[in-house]
Formats: C-alpha cells, structure tokens, sequence
C-alpha cells in the first residue's frame, strides 16, 4: 500500500497573506504612529495594505524583483512597516540598519546585504552622507517623507518616498514563491567584530508570529480594545514581531517613532490607551522612574512584554502594585525568541510573592522550539533548576548559518545553536539565563555569576542599574567590581550595597568595591557594554595595591 498523503491545499506561508489577512478581516483598525518631529499619524490596516501595493509597484518599475534587496535606515513608523509589507510581500528581503552603530558597521551592513535601495528617515540622512561614494551597489537613496521635507543630502541624489508612491497604483498581485526565500536579513549588534547577517525566511517568520500570538505575548485585555506598543526597534528582531502579530490577530498597533526618552513614551503610553507594551527592561526602568519622580500614570497598561537583561524584581513588584503584569521571555537575533514569559495555569494563579520566582525566570520553550542545557563535553544536563549549563537551541526559526558566511554559525555536533548562555531549566521547563559565557567571573578557579550579583544589587533601593565585571586582582587572578547608577539625588552607601549583596550569596561571591558612574556605556541595541566596562576598569585593583 502506498504512503497516503493528506489532500489539503499546499499554499507557501508568505508575509503578504498576513497583510492580506488584515486587510480582509480587520481593515479598519488603526496603526497609529509618530513622526520624526512628534506629529501624529493614524491610518487603518487597510490603508497601510494598499500603500504597500504602491510601494511594490514603485519598486517593480525601478527594476526590483524577487531576491533583490533593499535596506532600510529608519525608526519606528508607519512608513518603515509599509516597506515590511511592501518589499517582502514582492519577494524583495529587506536587511534593517541599526542607525546607532559606527559609521564603519553602517558601511559593512550595507554592503554585505547588498541592497539597492536605501529607504531613511530624513533625521538619518546625514549617517548616508557618511557613505557617499561607499554604498556601490545602491541605486536609490529613499527619503521616508514628502519632497517638501527632503533634507539636503549633498553629493547624494536623494528621492523622495511620497512621491514614490503618489505615482503607482494601489492595484498589486502578490506573487507566490518558496516559502524558504529570505524575508528580512537582522544583523547582531557587532559588540565584538563585524555584525553577522541572520537571514530570516518567511516560513519562519509566519510561524514565529503564530507561535507569538498564540503563547502570551498578545495577552487578552481586562477592559476596553487592546493596543499594542511597538519600542522594540525593527531593526532589531523585526521589533520583536510586533509589526507581524498586530495584523495576524487584529490588534491596534502604536509605533513610537524617534523618540524614546520616558516623557515621551510615557505620554504616548497614556494617550493612546495602549494596553500591552513591549520594549527592553532598560527603557522600561526609566520610564518607571519618571512615573514615579512625576505623580503620573500608565493609563490603561495591562502588560509589558520585556526580553534581552532580565527584569529586576523591584521593578515587576512596582507593576504589580500598579495592575500591570510582566511576561519575560528569551531570544536573540539567531534565533527571535525562544521561549514565552507566559507562565503555567499552577503558577499564573499563585499569590504574588510565590509567583515572582516564576516572573524572575526567562520563560519556558515555545511550541516550535528546543532549549536544553549541556555540560563543557555536550552532555545533557538534567531539569533540575539547579544544574548549571551552557543553553542550547534549535527550532523551526534558529539559524544555521549567517549571511555571506554559513560556515560561521556556532552549531554543536547535534545541531544545536550555540547560545553563549549559561542557565538552568527546571523540572516545568521554564529556564533561567545564569550569565553569558563571557562575563562570568573566575576568581581564584572558582566561578561568580556577574548576573546574580546585579541582580541583587539592583533591588537596592537607591540603584538604578548594577553591571558586575571581572578585574584583573594580583592574589585571586580576578575579582568582581560593582558598578553602579544611581536614582537621581541618592549617594552611593557602598557598604549598604555590599551588605546586601553578602546576605545572599558566598562571601567570596561579594564584589570587593562599588563604583557609581553617571550613565552606562549602552550597545546599539540597549545593552551595558561591559567589555568597555572591563577596558575602562581593568586595573582598577592593581592600582588599588600599588597605592
């Protein structure tokens, strides 16, 4: 008897069947978004769907067709998600840029990528002039804005997006292809070395935001219309889907634009009635702080979605009191998320002191993805929530290989991703990121988790944000320093922190100093670069000797 094969239709999972699907079923919800001078948009999916046909004929006429590239140097806004629909939907991958990096990495990104198109926001010109002469492969240089509001791009022939697309019809066939073809190309930080390419398929991504919306990072308002917000930037991890997620499931999405500071977003959180958040635990913090430091609100905020540094448990305490619930979750670029915050139906209802353990963790695997833990010779370690290892991941969206350089993806011998996290799983699967290999501290052959020390030092209430690093030490080879910023108007009691730190941990864990600095050294994406940290500090304890 032959292999019986099922009957139903064999369609290619596409970006444009997202955006048709919000078009057709939720056209007149709105996507509300701020421009680069704080000035309010609002249009509905429907809108964006037939801009985004402009766009793709706009890009047709100009020679683009499936597989040619185009990049994208821009913010958040409704412009910069019509050209994710647009050029994906034609089969053009776009590759985002990360405005925040060097000059040097721009020029990198954009070549390696090989667009011929740059779309930029007209803030962002001055970056492109940078590259004049540089950028051989592109052809158009694309201002996000109208030709009254072109800026003056100097030797470089700059167009503008309006005009694009004033002169095309809103009439366009989305063309069927493998559904293997890249869709957008989200380059890592580059914190050591080049930034590498992870080249993300629109199979991947239709099933990232299935699983997305389906596993708690969409969660059910309690009261009212739910409304996303969108800080996560898409240029980095296609802002965490959300672009995807609000028209796969029908929901009000808000895009922030430029800028990011805690007014701003706080006013916009407020405003706009936005009732689900997501965004770094960083920016979080500060606008935590400015609620608190200002007698204001977060409106109608129900839920915050946060990944990259874990949440310190000030901080989701703060939001419980205040009805606003967490969801932490783990990912990187080679791999958009894997795992959900959303907790287990035991641990959602428990009361809040027994459920923060849960909060604290990273989430527990999605459906379509694998975490697991292995020791330095690749033995699986057990669930235990104890047991230390190096995090592994594989999945239908975690990369093999990067862009011009497959041969560079860190695979174990199995087929796992190679994190560069050290964590623990527990027995209900949720994980728990201990450290990055890298920054784990190994003073006199025993190991320190520079992750837990900034936890703890974090609940401090006069600290703001803690990083431990290793510094160099003449006895015990190397030794934890606690760096600090502190809430505005508080002095650095570091015997206060230390003895915090001490109360919880082995007394050679304790850091053997504390250093305030106003502000932390952040990457492009966020982050506290803590190899400038261990630059700028690196003989901070030699010198201490020699005095």
């Amino acid at each position: 008897m032959s292999h019986l094969m099922g009957l139903s239709m064999d369609l290619p999972l596409l970006i444009s069947a997202i955006n048709e699907h919000g078009a057709e079923a939720h056209g007149r919800t709105e996507i509300v978004s701020y421009d680069l001078a704080g000035q309010r948009h609002c249009y509905s999916f429907l809108d964006m769907n037939r801009r985004s046909k402009r766009l793709a004929n706009a890009l047709t006429a100009r020679g683009m067709s499936l597989g040619k590239r185009v990049a994208t140097l821009a913010w958040n806004t409704h412009r910069h998600m019509e050209i994710f629909y647009g050029a994906t939907g034609m089969g053009c991958p776009i590759h985002t840029v990360n405005p925040r990096l060097t000059t040097e990495h721009l020029e990198y990104i954009i070549n390696e990528g090989a667009a011929e198109v740059l779309f930029l926001d007209a803030d962002l010109v001055p970056r492109a002039v940078e590259l004049a002469g540089k950028l051989p492969q592109v052809r158009h240089f694309v201002v996000l804005e109208p030709r009254e509001n072109l800026p003056d791009g100097g030797p470089l022939a700059l167009e503008s997006y309006e005009d694009w697309l004033a002169a095309e019809s809103d009439e366009f066939q989305w063309p069927e292809f493998d559904e293997r073809s890249a869709s957008t190309i989200c380059f890592t930080s580059g914190t050591t070395g080049m930034p590498k390419g992870v080249v993300y398929s629109h199979r991947a991504t239709v099933l990232q935001t299935m699983t997305f919306t389906s596993m708690g990072w969409l969660p059910p308002t309690r009261r009212g219309k739910p409304v996303l917000l969108a800080v996560a930037p898409m240029f980095h991890s296609n802002a965490w889907n959300f672009p995807f997620g609000a028209l796969y499931a029908g929901v009000p999405l808000v895009l922030p634009g430029r800028n990011l500071s805690p007014e701003n977003l706080q006013r916009v959180i407020a405003d706009e009635g936005v009732t689900c958040a997501a965004m770094v635990p960083s920016i979080l913090t500060n606008i935590i702080e400015h609620v608190r430091a200002g007698g204001l609100d977060l409106g109608r905020l129900e839920s915050v979605v946060t990944s990259g540094a874990g949440a310190a448990p000030k901080l989701i305490a703060w939001l419980h009191d205040h009805g606003i619930a967490t969801t932490h979750s783990w990912g990187m670029t080679e791999c958009m998320f894997g795992t959900s915050g959303a907790l287990l139906s035991l641990h959602a209802d428990l009361p809040v002191e027994e459920r923060m353990p849960y909060l604290l963790k990273d989430g527990r695997q999605t459906a379509l993805t694998r975490i697991r833990i292995v020791d330095d010779e690749g033995n699986v370690l057990p669930r235990d929530g104890t047991t230390r290892g190096h995090l592994r991941v594989r999945g239908l969206w975690a990369a093999r290989g990067y862009l011009n350089h497959p041969e560079n993806c860190a695979l174990d011998s199995d087929g796992w991703l190679v994190t560069g996290d050290i964590a623990t799983i527990d027995p209900d699967g949720y994980l728990k990121i201990v450290d990055r290999d890298k920054d784990l501290i190994k003073s006199g052959g025993e190991w320190i988790s520079s992750s837990d020390l900034e936890k703890i030092a974090a609940s401090h209430p006069d600290v703001v944000q803690a990083a431990a690093i290793a510094v160099n030490h003449p006895k015990w080879q190397e030794r934890p320093l606690l760096i600090v910023q502190l809430r505005e108007g508080a002095v650095l009691d570091a015997q206060a922190i230390l003895d915090l730190i001490g109360a919880q941990v082995a007394k050679w864990w304790v850091p053997d100093d504390v250093v305030q600095i106003a502000e932390f050294p952040l990457s492009a994406t966020g982050k506290v670069r803590k190899m400038d940290l261990r630059e700028t500090y690196a003989d901070y304890y030699n010198q201490q000797a020699d005095a």
